[in-house]
């Protein structure tokens, strides 16, 4: 690695991770922060307006922020 590279790759902030539950077949699994407020982004231009829910990588239904 470069120098400049060594730099840049100490300025790449860690990803948050979010802890969601599948509400069909209760698999939890960590997702970042990145990715459920690109979701809330897209709800909230399309009005949909609620929990941000993601597709469970298990069963295919809907994954939820665990509060």
């Amino acid at each position: 690695m470069t120098d400049s590279t060594v730099k840049n790759a100490s300025m790449i902030a860690e990803d948050t991770l979010i802890e969601t539950k599948c509400t069909a077949c209760g698999h939890i699994d960590n997702v970042p922060n990145w990715i459920i407020g690109e979701l809330a982004e897209e709800d909230r231009i399309s009005s949909k307006h609620g929990e941000v829910e993601i597709e469970c990588p298990v069963c295919k239904g809907p994954m939820r922020r665990v509060r």
